[in-house]
């Protein structure tokens, strides 16, 4: 009877005992791996315990060896447990007097314990312990158990497994490569991780007696000699310090984990699965951008400038190159930095002016064209809103291109309610990738001056889009993911690219914002974002200096660059181009250094047409119409074949007729019905002659349109003032650098400056 009993109890104990082919099932929680783009620079390691899987061969037979000497004699012989020290065990829990001697768990009745079973102090998990210990040596080779064993155990300082210890304690990413006396000490640490920590000065005593044990342990079983033995027990312990968890490039880096986790199925596989990422990060650009965006924010803290971030992208696959989400991760106290909130992905900010272009693509594709014409003067647009051009100059008819590399303001409004809409414009923003909330109730005619929010990476990537000629291939952080084993378990190699817009309204685009980076084009910006390649460019300023921005590209590369304090406190004495402007320049002129510069191929449907539009830096104003053989200028166009101009220009020959009915046109006496977009005629003409009287009471300072577009008398046009030695037409400078007419155009007071300004029916 009491034999039954004891039966029954012990089948009590061991019911719903795992199995033996568990201990396999369960996986080891490895550390993820992030490397830049060439798998050198690691950036950082994802994990919930710092552990480096390690193949049984991979680890050499001293190593073995002194961790069975330290831990279990007979492990290659016994059955999985050491009898005797169970029962020591039993008898010392039953009788409450210890022994001394403990328990002598084995290393597969530890390594039970640890993935199986559990560390409760009872002797029911004991006896549970041990039975499964005797299966799992029945079901594995001791190999196997010994490199499960290696690579589960705790060697303290946060290292699980022995590879990780490794590194951790002697920077040795190579077993091999390990003396004596670290073998030593690594096999002892497992006993006692925390108290033998050998990197903590107050252990050294502890872990050098350790590490003599398990040396003399090796010379009882005949693996090494004592004089080995004595000479490595000599031997000052020394481990590279504690390990203090670095990372690099941070917040790109936390944009990595977001990635992976959906590419992987959850956070779990990323901090348990013991992946190898590579990233798209290079690791050269990103410090190139992290200094100069560094170095130019203390450039500017005198204008309250405290923060700032850049992304970069490959415009063709997406790759982001660099990213940098603030100027400092590190900075945690000052709210004007708050560097460890990722502006460039997370954050959204106003992009001011740089959102223009979204409008601009839009009229584009309603039949616009870059020799399309609106008046730029004081215009209310009702409701009371009254937008200004940022330098308060109001320049009359000018074209879209003129309106874009100047950033004119009205103008920008004008496209909007004339050709693109809102509606189409939040549409044609969303297709080229921006994701933020857009309400077209609350922001209005507001919206192409940037009165929405967009996160950085957003804007950059829709920019990208454009300098791909209308191709977009969404924003990735990552390249490849490896499985532990090495093998490739998804690759940004098929990647979805999507035509977003016609490659030939694309080029347009691409073509006017160049102007922006060519002081021959653009006497506003081109001396501060030239980079000596081709190259476009769009800056942005919001409202009292909050925030301002800079994306620029050339064929394969674009960046955009955001400045501000993360708090919106307002900053002063700076400007788009001052500011990110300059940093851009900087920035893409270093990491394009040495290389042969690209152009852009021109897309089939691209067509070039003669257009009245007076050229130079200071030119773009213009009816913008086919030249007439009276027309004083003309300019080369680009134009998506179809949308070239046919009318013929009519603004210097038809005369004084007034801005309602019909005109008569000089030749053939037929008439031309005015049919304006802008509020009819007399909108148009108010717009007119508003500017008009601006200015001839001087406020505008330009002063570069009264000498070839001033009509007298009969209102024919004004003869064409001298060429410049370029041969493009171009007032002189005034001493502060501002153009002056010359003297014999300005207008005597009892003079009538009337400037044609009809956009007759037809016309583009």
């Amino acid at each position: 009877m009491p034999a039954l009993l004891a039966i029954g109890a012990l089948l009590y104990v061991l019911r719903d005992l795992p199995s033996a082919a568990d201990l396999s099932r369960a996986p080891l929680a490895q550390s993820t791996n992030i490397y830049d783009r060439d798998g050198k620079e690691l950036l950082y390691r994802f994990e919930e315990e710092r552990r480096d899987a390690v193949r049984y061969h991979e680890v050499p037979r001293l190593l073995v060896d002194a961790t069975v000497a330290a831990e279990d004699k007979s492990f290659f012989t016994n059955p999985g447990v050491d009898v005797l020290g169970i029962a020591r065990a039993i008898f010392s829990e039953v009788t409450n007097r210890g022994t001394g001697q403990g328990g002598a768990s084995t290393i597969t009745q530890q390594l039970v314990k640890l993935r199986l079973i559990g560390a409760e102090h009872t002797i029911t998990r004991k006896i549970r312990e041990a039975a499964l210990a005797i299966d799992v040596t029945r079901t594995y080779s001791k190999e196997s158990i010994l490199e499960l064993y290696l690579n589960q155990i705790y060697y303290g300082n946060g290292a699980y497994g022995v590879k990780a210890a490794a590194a951790t304690y002697f920077g040795k990413n190579d077993l091999h490569t390990l003396t004596l006396p670290e073998v030593a000490l690594l096999a002892g640490l497992p006993q006692a991780p925390s108290v033998l920590d050998p990197s903590r000065e107050e252990n050294q005593d502890r872990a050098t007696a350790r590490r003599a044990y398990v040396l003399d342990q090796l010379v009882s079983v005949g693996r090494i000699t004592q004089r080995e033995a004595d000479a490595a027990d000599a031997t000052p312990i020394t481990t590279i310090g504690a390990r203090v968890a670095t990372i690099s490039a941070p917040l790109f880096v936390f944009q990595v984990r977001n990635q992976l986790a959906e590419i992987l199925g959850g956070e779990g596989a990323v901090t348990r699965g013991g992946f190898k990422v590579t990233t798209s990060l290079d690791w050269w650009i990103q410090q190139v951008a992290e200094r100069q965006m560094k170095d130019n924010i203390a450039r500017l803290r005198g204008g309250n400038v405290h923060n700032g971030a850049l992304v970069s992208l490959d415009t063709r696959s997406g790759e982001v190159l660099a990213y940098v989400g603030s100027v400092d991760y590190q900075s945690r106290t000052d709210p004007r930095a708050q560097g460890q909130y990722d502006v460039a992905g997370i954050g959204v900010r106003q992009p001011g002016s740089s959102f223009k272009i979204f409008n601009y693509l839009t009229a584009l594709k309603k039949g616009a064209t870059a020799a399309t014409v609106v008046v730029d003067a004081r215009t209310d647009f009702g409701g009371g809103y009254r937008p200004e051009n940022a330098d308060l100059q109001y320049h009359g008819p000018i074209t879209m291109r003129q309106a874009i590399r100047e950033s004119r303001n009205v103008p920008a409004v004008k496209f909007l309610q004339q050709y693109s809409g809102i509606d189409d414009t939040i549409a044609t923003a969303r297709e080229l990738g921006i994701t933020t909330a857009m309400d077209r109730g609350k922001v209005g005619l507001a919206l192409t001056l940037g009165a929405v929010e967009v996160k950085l990476l957003d804007m950059t990537s829709a920019y990208g889009a454009i300098a791909n000629l209308g191709v977009r291939t969404a924003p990735t952080f990552i390249l490849k993911v490896e499985d532990p084993k090495g093998n490739v378990i998804w690759e940004h190699k098929d990647y979805e690219q999507k035509r977003v817009l016609d490659p030939g309204l694309a080029y347009v685009m691409v073509d006017m914002l160049r102007d922006t980076t060519q002081p021959d084009r653009s006497f506003v910006f081109g001396s501060f974002t030239n980079i000596g390649r081709p190259a476009g460019l769009k800056t942005g300023t919001t409202d009292n200096l909050k925030d301002v921005y800079a994306v620029g590209f050339t064929p394969t590369l674009v960046t955009g660059v955001w400045m501000g304090n993360s708090n919106g406190d307002f900053m002063s004495g700076i400007s788009s181009a001052l500011g990110p402007g300059i940093l851009w320049r900087e920035y893409m002129r270093e990491i394009y250094m040495g290389f042969p510069a690209s152009d852009w191929q021109r897309p089939t449907n691209i067509v070039e047409a003669s257009v009245v539009v007076a050229p130079g830096a200071y030119g773009g104003y213009g009816s913008g119409l086919a030249p007439s053989s009276v027309s004083p200028f003309a300019s080369r166009e680009v134009f998506v074949r179809g949308t070239e101009p046919r009318k013929i220009d009519d603004w210097y020959a038809l005369g004084c007729g007034g801005s309602s009915g019909a005109l008569p046109v000089p030749g053939d006496g037929t008439a031309v019905t005015l049919e304006l977009k802008e509020g009819g005629p007399a909108q148009w003409k108010a717009d007119r002659d508003r500017w008009t009287r601006d200015a001839m009471a001087g406020l505008h300072s330009y002063d570069r349109y009264r000498w070839n577009l001033r009509l007298e008398g009969s209102c024919l046009a004004s003869p064409s003032p001298p060429a410049s030695p370029s041969g493009s037409p171009r007032p002189p400078s005034s001493p502060s650098g501002s153009p002056r007419p010359p003297a014999t155009a300005t207008p005597s007071p009892a003079e009538t400056l009337r400037l044609r300004t009809v956009v007759p029916s037809g016309a583009p």
